[in-house]
């Protein structure tokens, strides 16, 4: 008997240390979830900075400014090294300089799902700003990192010269914002149900298969 179908929207971007969090919970909460179902994810662009400055910002001053309280910031690094302990592996939060505007990461991210790469893309542009500070906002940057994930370097190069899917990007992220995203992670399972926040992997993995549940019998 084929496994039903658990199809995963993960709208996410990728100045969000949260969402970086969420990714590596999800890659260890599948484990629970392959053999019961085909476990099927898609990224979704989101854009936590719409309009945001091509050449980005000094993250430092972005977060003292939208989060003036140290004491906050201090607890929020804390609970974010936490969760991220508990998703079984270590980051520094404070380790990117700046916040990038994210259009093109999500342009890439884009044109890996037609590649079949979505996911190996979306872990190496992760990883790539959050382990390595690279410049999500910088066209170089990005071709190089797509080519370490699979994809033809040169090509998206040339694509991100012409901005094309741009603007489909900007319309994604803007639409899902309508929809009622406010907070991302959000994971949306077979586009039905759907909840948000980085839970750890069992958390993650119970969540994901209730809305799994909660979906299937809304649609009997």
């Amino acid at each position: 008997m084929t496994a039903p179908r658990l199809l995963v929207d993960i709208v996410t971007d990728f100045v969000c240390p949260w969402c970086y969090v969420g990714l590596r919970a999800f890659k260890a909460a599948r484990a629970d979830l392959e053999g019961a179902y085909q476990v099927l994810p898609r990224f979704r662009a989101y854009q936590l900075n719409p309009g945001a400055p091509e050449e980005g910002v000094d993250r430092e001053a972005h977060y003292a400014e939208k989060f003036p309280s140290a004491s906050f910031r201090a607890a929020m690094r804390a609970r974010l090294i936490e969760a991220a302990a508990e998703a079984d592996f270590a980051f520094d939060p404070g380790r990117p300089k700046r916040v990038p505007n994210t259009v093109m990461a999500h342009q890439v991210l884009r044109w890996a799902h037609f590649d079949g790469l979505q996911e190996a893309v979306a872990f190496k542009l992760y990883e790539g700003f959050w382990a390595e500070d690279c410049d999500l906002g910088d066209a170089k940057t990005l071709s190089r990192l797509a080519g370490e994930a699979g994809m033809d370097e040169a090509e998206i190069a040339q694509k991100l010269e012409t901005r094309v899917d741009r603007e489909a990007v900007e319309i994604e992220a803007a639409m899902m914002r309508a929809a009622g995203v406010t907070g991302v992670p959000t994971f949306i399972v077979n586009e039905r149900a759907g909840f948000s926040g980085a839970l750890p992997p069992r958390g993650l993995a119970a969540a994901l298969r209730k809305a799994a549940d909660a979906g299937a019998k809304a649609a009997r």
